[in-house]
């Protein structure tokens, strides 16, 4: 069972219906309900609408569970971000926001992009990560956004300063990788 915390996120529907085109047995939670991570086998973090200390506190505490107990876990948007801010990296506010289609360069091979190269993405975003702590690294570039694509080099914790599920086929395809690296791991039906 994949678990999806939904910190407020404006596209949680488009989320939802392609976890539901992969038939993705998953469990929708917002981010301050009690949420015990050891009944599933993986976590995604949305995106948010709204700064909020609340949201961050909670997100951080799920990342530190992941890696504790070594679950899969992928950020989206925010969430990409909060698990930069996790593991010590930070942040830049964008003069103007990114919105709409852009392309990301993928740099170094990967689970989630394999076999592409080149990305049609979907971003949303006034903050972009701009460093990254020596345990996180950058997969994947764009010309806005050095880190569009971030990896924890010994845990299963992958972001995307993206949105993967309104970037069509190229995202729908790394929903489905991260959906078959649980499978891999869980070595049953997710």
């Amino acid at each position: 069972m994949l678990l999806v915390v939904d910190n407020g996120s404006s596209t949680l529907s488009e989320l939802e219906s392609v976890l539901q085109k992969l038939k993705v047995n998953n469990r929708i939670m917002r981010y301050d309900q009690p949420i015990k991570l050891s009944d599933y086998s993986g976590v995604i973090l949305t995106g948010r609408s709204s700064p909020s200390d609340v949201i961050n506190r909670a997100n951080m505490r799920l990342i530190r569970e992941a890696t504790l107990h070594r679950k899969p876990l992928l950020g989206i948007c925010y969430g990409a971000e909060i698990l930069a801010l996790a593991y010590g990296g930070s942040l830049s506010r964008l003069r103007e926001k990114v919105y709409g289609y852009n392309t990301v360069f993928v740099k170094k091979a990967n689970p989630l992009t394999e076999p592409q190269q080149k990305l049609q993405v979907f971003e949303s975003h006034i903050f972009n990560i701009f460093r990254l702590p020596s345990s996180l690294e950058a997969l994947a570039y764009s010309e806005s956004c050095e880190n569009e694509i971030i990896a924890h080099r010994e845990f299963m914790l992958y972001g995307l300063q993206f949105h993967p599920e309104c970037s069509g086929e190229d995202g729908l395809r790394m929903l489905q990788n991260f959906v078959k690296l649980l499978r891999e791991r869980t070595d049953s039906i997710v």
